[in-house]
């Protein structure tokens, strides 16, 4: 049975896709050294709060019972969160003009996607009364649209970026949340998307 903390560790959970970055330092625009670090350095935070958020997706592996292949999915996915985090933090240690503690997004647009995401956690929750293909098939699509998000800013901040070592890193973070996105995809489109044609009359269905 599971403990009632683990279930409560889902509600800090802010999904990936809606994560609040939260406990960050607002930035200083006199700061910055130019208008294009500063709008890099923006995105560089934004990259490092959502992995930071995308490595607590293990939580949701505490609310149900789910498949092997979802559960290994949510795994690697967090797994490639926690050391994308670690990777920036060594990356703003080694280049001083790198920052990832900025905070770009406006008040209400975080206290709206913290919103969202506790609303979406506590209907995860087991006495919510729903089942594991409509749980799984919702949090499949939340981390599909986080995945795509995440690979659209690496790609947007590899094009901005001057430093050539920076450049590789950040388009190898796009190749490798591309890849946990069409791997998501690909489970959505075989056991929740079925086409109503199909001879098994759409039995991915829950």
């Amino acid at each position: 049975m599971r403990v009632p903390t683990q279930r409560l560790l889902l509600l800090s959970l802010v999904a990936f896709a809606v994560a609040c970055g939260k406990g960050q330092a607002d930035q200083d625009p006199a700061a910055g050294p130019s208008k294009q670090r500063l709008m890099l350095n923006q995105g560089y935070s934004m990259l490092y709060t959502d992995a930071s958020h995308i490595d607590l997706a293990r939580l949701v592996l505490y609310v149900k019972f789910e498949s092997e292949e979802f559960n290994q999915g949510i795994t690697e996915i967090s797994k490639y969160g926690g050391e994308l985090k670690k990777e920036l933090e060594r990356i703003a240690r080694e280049y001083p003009a790198v920052r990832i503690d900025l905070e770009p997004l406006p008040e209400m647009e975080r206290r709206k996607r913290f919103a969202i995401g506790k609303d979406r956690a506590i209907r995860f929750l087991p006495f919510s009364g729903r089942g594991r293909l409509e749980y799984e098939r919702t949090m499949l699509i939340s981390m599909a649209n986080a995945l795509n998000h995440e690979r659209h800013l690496c790609q947007v901040l590899a094009e901005e970026e001057p430093d050539r070592g920076l450049k590789k890193f950040l388009l190898g973070a796009e190749q490798r949340y591309a890849g946990l996105y069409e791997r998501v995809m690909t489970l959505l489109n075989r056991e929740h998307f079925r086409d109503s044609s199909d001879s098994d009359g759409g039995s991915g269905k829950s």
